[in-house]
């Protein structure tokens, strides 16, 4: 496996770092990563190999805030900013790889951004996997957000709990995931006002204007999810007109990828398959 890096320019300036996993031999196609919050590319190391296996480069960003990449941690002031992002990630990614196939894998809030960016920004993809998405919150979560969007207008940038702590042993079977999620000094535990606002509106395009999204899509939820409603899911899929996959895992939790007995494998080998048939376009 050839290991690589690079930094690149956000639209403000911003430096902005990505991982490079890829296959010795002459790859298929490129994965590019749009990670959960508060983590980073550095955690996917994992589910690269697994991608780089199947003859996948695997590119891992850090979105902005988040890991490595500059910004003040998990802050943005417009949903159109992680936009602008996105569209600059996937420039780099693709003049890196010009003639490969590409492909983006998501998960949890990276699929809510994932999913307003393809309806926002139509970009040139084989396919997109939404992983998790956080597009339906529980009732706590709900009224949260309604007091959030109250205080984002005094206070954007003010810092509360990411709310994973009381439900941690819902997030993944894997209790060794979680502890060493608790113990990386890169992964930021709790989030902005303004984070959660955006991520909120993020959501609620994925709800109301899925039916915009122009590129294949392969959706993927874990039913004992309580992090992020399953429920999300399925609305954002029965809404996309196009070609569109849905998969429910039955008893997985939030950390889809990552759940144990050889869970995570499976997902990473569905989406591995998934993309093996949208090679060409």
């Amino acid at each position: 496996m050839q290991i690589d890096e690079f930094r690149y320019r956000a639209s403000d300036g911003l430096v902005l770092y990505a991982r490079v996993r890829a296959p010795d031999e002459r790859p298929r196609g490129v994965v590019a990563l749009i990670h959960g919050l508060g983590e980073y590319g550095g955690r996917y190391e994992a589910i690269a190999r697994q991608f780089v296996a199947r003859g996948y480069v695997f590119v891992a960003g850090d979105l902005r805030g988040h890991g490595v990449s500059e910004g003040r941690r998990a802050f943005v002031s417009r949903l159109d900013v992680f936009m602008d992002d996105l569209d600059r990630y996937l420039l780099e990614v693709t003049s890196r790889y010009r003639s490969l196939p590409t492909f983006t894998y998501a998960f949890s809030m990276g699929s809510s951004l994932s999913a307003a960016w393809l309806i926002r920004r139509h970009p040139e993809l084989n396919g997109a996997i939404l992983c998790s998405g956080s597009y339906a919150m529980p009732e706590a979560s709900r009224r949260g957000i309604n007091k959030a969007r109250l205080l984002s207008l005094i206070a954007p940038a003010l810092v509360i709990p990411n709310g994973m702590g009381p439900i941690r042993d819902k997030v993944c079977h894997d209790t060794g995931i979680l502890d060493a999620y608790d113990a990386d000094p890169l992964v930021y535990k709790k989030v902005t006002i303004g984070l959660a606002v955006v991520l909120a509106e993020a959501g609620d395009e994925a709800l109301t204007n899925a039916s915009l999204i122009r590129v294949p899509v392969l959706i993927m939820h874990g039913e004992g999810d309580v992090v992020a409603l399953p429920e999300g899911s399925k609305r954002v899929a029965e809404s996309i007109s196009g070609d569109v996959t849905l998969t429910m895992w039955a008893g997985l939790y939030h950390f889809l990828h990552h759940e144990p007995g050889g869970e995570g494998e499976r997902v990473i080998s569905a989406a591995a398959d998934w993309m093996d048939g949208h090679l060409s376009r």
